[in-house]
């Protein structure tokens, strides 16, 4: 079998040279592995600020609410509705505007106005301003995922894809365990505004970084065209694989229930089980970031395995994965002492997190090289649309509605009626099984 340096040698771009900085690199020429592996990691170090941006908050919540005088619902709001809406809405057209040949400007933009906006969350005089300013976070990263998945994808052949696509999404993992353990400690000894600017610091320099050392690959020109696609002929065209519309509504279905299982469990425990921020961060936040960066490096690579055995596996995958986290979740809530809750916290967290990698492998096999940044947006804009965006928020209503019986432990079980759907949307997943193969091929061809 071919290693993955050899690999490389095919669909990589090539490093720049001094003679020639500003002309672009045909997609199709011969590259050294060396830049492709700069570019994944300045890509991962980007995607790392990225991801402790969005998930700061959830471990900040009781802060926040202490503080600020606000409820389950309005946290809801602020953990999930504010940053999805925009994030959602203008994923595809930025995404677009990245495809035409502009991926690492609308990366470096974006980078800069969501880390400008995590600075304005920690300047906010009040819960107006601090939504107002999460709003401004998910403009910003609109632009961050799509177009790192498509760099990735120009810079690493198909059968390497996942495998690569894997570490900007392990990186997903450090930034929570990041968040969790340095935000809860910050907020522990300087309270919760100095975590938020902190996460600001380091946004110019990699700005810098990417803008000076990176170069905008050139799409194929069967791709591109004289006559690029719409961006609503795009959209058509990805929603008519039905592996790709079934792929998109099953994983949103299941992220109801994993945004609000994210956005909610370090409050829980703090309620529950009293812990600080500190000491969620440091037991808690510790075991799921180690856990789900197992689960997203064992996902890349077993989804590429099982998707060359039978393109079926690769859609089984997410999809069983999704399924048992549920039960899992139950027993987590459920656990009667600390100690328990946080052994079974380790595989409820491979399992809900096992479909992440796996999932946006897929949707790159059935976008095509045109579509690629718009696949990805398209993607997002329906799952954190409707499942990071109500997941949250209707774990807060639902919480607060049961508090007048449940007291402190309304939480808990408004986060129990939430995790059934991890498995609708397994069940969803599961259905697209019978037509990857075919959408993967006509992808391919389009």
């Amino acid at each position: 079998m071919a290693s993955l340096a050899d690999s490389l040698k095919d669909g990589a771009v090539p490093a720049p040279d001094p003679a020639s900085a500003a002309g672009p690199v045909p997609r199709d020429a011969d590259r050294p592995r060396a830049m492709a592996f700069y570019v994944l990691a300045l890509l991962c170090l980007i995607s790392l600020l990225g991801y402790y941006d969005r998930y700061l908050v959830a471990i900040l919540v009781e802060s926040i609410k202490h503080d600020l005088g606000v409820s389950d619902g309005q946290i809801g709001l602020l953990t999930g509705f504010a940053f999805a809406f925009v994030y959602s809405i203008m994923a595809v057209p930025v995404a677009r505007y990245s495809d035409g040949g502009r991926r690492v400007l609308v990366l470096g933009v974006s980078l800069l106005i969501w880390s400008a906006m995590t600075a304005l969350c920690g300047l906010a005089p009040g819960f107006a301003v601090l939504l107002a300013a999460r709003l401004g976070v998910g403009l910003g990263e609109a632009g961050g995922i799509p177009t790192t998945h498509a760099l990735v994808s120009d810079y690493f052949p198909a059968r390497w894809r996942a495998t690569a696509l894997s570490a900007t999404v392990v990186i997903g993992g450090i930034g929570f365990m990041i968040a969790n353990a340095a935000g809860g400690w910050i907020a522990d000894n300087w309270g919760w505004r100095a975590a938020f600017l902190v996460g600001a610091v380091p946004a110019p320099f990699l700005a810098l970084l990417l803008f000076a050392t990176v170069r905008e690959p050139v799409l194929p020109v069967r791709a591109v065209g004289t006559a690029p696609k719409g961006i609503w002929r795009s959209v058509r065209s990805l929603l008519a694989r039905r592996s790709y519309a079934l792929l998109c509504l099953g994983v949103a279905v299941a992220t109801v229930a994993s945004a609000a299982t994210l956005n909610w469990m370090p409050a829980f425990l703090m309620r529950t089980h009293g812990l600080t921020a500190g000491q969620v961060g440091g037991s808690y936040g510790l075991i799921m970031g180690l856990s789900t960066i197992i689960a997203l490096l064992v996902g890349g690579v077993l989804g590429d395995a099982l998707f060359r055995l039978n393109p079926r596996w690769g859609i089984y995958l997410p999809a069983l994965a999704f399924m048992g986290a549920m039960p899992l979740t139950l027993a987590f809530l459920f656990a009667q002492d600390l100690t328990m809750a946080l052994f079974i916290a380790a595989p409820m967290t491979v399992m809900a997190s096992l479909a992440i990698t796996p999932a946006y492998a897929l949707v790159q096999r059935l976008a095509g090289a045109g579509n690629r940044a718009t696949a990805t947006a398209l993607y997002l804009l329906i799952v954190n649309l409707f499942g990071m965006g109500s997941g949250p928020a209707v774990a807060g209503w639902i919480s607060d509605a049961l508090a007048s019986e449940f007291g402190r432990e309304s939480l808990k079980y408004a986060l129990a009626l939430i995790s059934s759907a991890y498995l609708a949307g397994g069940l969803l997943i599961a259905c697209g099984a019978r037509s990857v193969a075919h959408d993967s091929a006509a992808a391919d061809a389009a």
